[in-house]
């Protein structure tokens, strides 16, 4: 666990000194994503690797008709739309007892029925308080040396490597 811990806040000092790093705590409502593209991950309460809940990534370079290789849409604020394997509930179709969480655990594991139930108080295991949840955004729209396929895998490889496990919203590797 302390070699994930050094590695993260090592990631965290390198992208910092590139202003690449960002960090969302004490959330009340809907998240507030920076502009920009790379990975993100999720946390309880702080940063440690007892407390990582998920790792993932945003934008793919893919290569168009024309044979030129360009990034896709995607950035840090598409997060909110998803609902498998995780959702972050801030519509107003959410349960009070449900809005501003993040939810984790799909109960059904065929996405078009897990959309059709995403609402449901019942349709996910685990869930997160907005308010317990810190973000942390590796911006690598400026960080030459990283994609957000390299850097995603880099981080749960290393959060592997100590225990060989996952953290409890990643499903792969």
């Amino acid at each position: 666990m302390k070699k994930f811990d050094k590695f993260i806040k090592n990631l965290i000092d390198e992208f910092s000194a590139n202003d690449s790093y960002g960090i969302l705590k004490n959330i009340k409502y809907q998240i507030k994503w920076p502009e920009g593209y790379g990975v993100y991950a999720l946390w309880h309460k702080d940063i440690s690797y007892s407390n990582l809940i998920y790792v993932g990534l945003t934008g793919k370079y893919k290569r168009n008709n024309d044979g030129e290789i360009i990034l896709n849409g995607g950035n840090f604020s598409h997060r909110s739309s998803r609902f498998t394997p995780y959702r972050f509930c801030d519509s107003t179709k959410d349960s009070d007892d449900f809005r501003f969480t993040f939810r984790y655990g799909p109960k059904y594991s065929k996405t078009n029925i897990q959309g059709k139930h995403k609402y449901d108080d019942d349709s996910y295991k685990n869930t997160v308080a907005y308010s317990d949840l810190v973000i942390t955004t590796f911006n690598v729209a400026h960080m030459k040396d990283y994609t957000p396929t390299y850097l995603e895998s880099l981080v749960l490889t290393k959060y592997l490597a100590e225990e060989g496990n996952l953290p409890p919203a990643n499903n792969e590797l």
